[in-house]
């Protein structure tokens, strides 16, 4: 086995191994879950085809093409990470907002992916087309765009939870998922980073699929690798913080109905 074979089929075993504990924590963290949990998955399901298709080496262009796009899952996945830890934290206050935001913010990472997708695949015929390369390099701006909005969003949701009561049991949940997420958005960050470079370059040795071994190991295999890890210790930890936030909600409306009855009896 030569050493660039080596990676696709560590990558190939190792996220079939996480793909079952992810399909776990998947169905223990529905519904508020469903999409964040969904996306690490896919991004998973990515990382194995990807790493098929680098072993065998009959499909380069389409290895590199999968390599780029699975960042979106990934971004995808920590969107809706966040969007579980802040229900949990009760700090989604405007659930409207709340919704137009995480719809938006999908819209925007599909709509980058689709054009480092576009233009990988323009770039890999035999006649590609004039604009690829500057498709390319505007699908991976807007990721990169999308890895900062999110990093400003998990700041911005650290901040105590509203209730009291969901402090102490839901939110401690919520609480894990969201600073494991900062944690491992800065993993992300420097797979994004390393992407937005090396399809900017154009540099051979940078190439995510065919590139140097040292550089794909250092600065895309083990920042995905660790951070899909940080995240599944975290959904893993969390297993119960569906049931715990059931348990919490009546709680909340019991004391907020209680706390409405005193205001009226004084007035």
């Amino acid at each position: 086995m030569t050493s660039h074979a080596a990676l696709p089929t560590a990558e190939l075993a190792i996220y079939a191994v996480l793909a079952v504990p992810v399909l776990v924590v998947l169905f223990r963290h529905l519904p508020l879950g469903a999409a964040g949990w969904g996306y690490l998955f896919a991004f998973c399901t990515l990382r194995i085809v990807g790493g098929a298709l680098s072993r065998s080496g009959k499909q380069p262009a389409a290895a590199n093409i999968i390599s780029n796009v699975g960042l979106s899952p990934l971004l995808l996945a920590a969107s809706g990470i966040l969007h579980e830890a802040r229900h949990l934290r009760a700090a989604a206050a405007n659930k409207s907002l709340e919704l137009t935001l995480f719809v938006f913010y999908h819209a925007a990472v599909l709509a980058g992916v689709a054009l480092v997708a576009a233009g990988g695949s323009s770039l890999s015929s035999d006649h590609p087309k004039p604009n690829a390369s500057k498709l390319v390099k505007a699908g991976i701006a807007i990721l990169t765009v999308c890895w900062v909005a999110l990093c400003a969003w998990v700041v911005s949701s650290v901040r105590p939870p509203r209730h009291v009561r969901a402090a102490a049991t839901a939110a401690r949940e919520g609480t894990v998922l969201l600073y494991s997420l900062a944690a491992s958005l800065v993993l992300v960050g420097i797979r994004v980073l390393y992407s937005l470079v090396a399809l900017c370059s154009e540099k051979p040795s940078l190439n995510p699929a065919t590139g140097s071994l040292a550089i794909r190991v250092v600065l895309a295999f083990l920042p995905e690798l660790i951070a899909v890890l940080i995240l599944l210790g975290a959904g893993i930890l969390t297993l119960n913080a569906m049931r715990l936030r059931a348990a919490a909600v009546p709680a909340e409306t019991e004391g907020s109905g209680k706390q409405a009855e005193e205001t009226t009896t004084r007035v």
